[in-house]
């Protein structure tokens, strides 16, 4: 394959990432890596270096691990038990799987709601948590978008 149509696929990949952050359904950090290990294998493992080849994985690890953990985190920052913190990933990683993000954004605060009433009888602490899980969720969109677009622009600076 020509160095253009190696270029063209990584960028596309990439672009594909930060859009995929956030358009709902696409999986943005994921994309991103694949960018980066198929301009890194196409070059004969030799484009990105290793340093950078390391940054750049890490980059996209990190968006993925705020996309699985970023309203449960905040469940907990939310005042939320652990054991509602663990349904709260639980509920996030199924429709995650089997919903679109609708269901995500409207399930995972309501499992911190249910749970948090049920445990301690308290409606407003309930709500103050699922209120906080449902900014969480927001914050951890726009930390992905931060992430996989400094990881375009990092590859940018690196390979151009």
């Amino acid at each position: 394959m020509s160095s253009a149509g190696v270029l063209a696929i990584t960028f596309g990949l990439l672009v594909a990432g930060v859009i995929g952050s956030i358009v709902p359904a696409l999986p943005g950090a994921l994309l991103s890596l694949l960018g980066v290990l198929f301009h890194w294998w196409a070059t004969g493992y030799t484009t990105p270096g290793t340093l950078a080849l390391v940054t750049f994985v890490g980059l996209a690890v990190a968006a993925m691990l705020v996309d699985v953990f970023g309203g449960a985190i905040a469940a907990s920052q939310g005042g939320a038990s652990k054991t509602t913190v663990v349904a709260a990933v639980a509920v996030s990683l199924v429709l995650a799987v089997f919903t679109g993000p609708l269901a995500i954004l409207v399930g995972v605060p309501a499992t911190v709601f249910v749970f948090e009433l049920y445990r301690n009888g308290e409606r407003s602490q309930a709500l103050r948590a699922a209120f906080i899980t449902t900014v969480g969720i927001f914050a951890s969109a726009f930390v992905q978008v931060l992430l996989t677009t400094t990881l375009l622009l990092g590859f940018v600076l690196v390979v151009l």
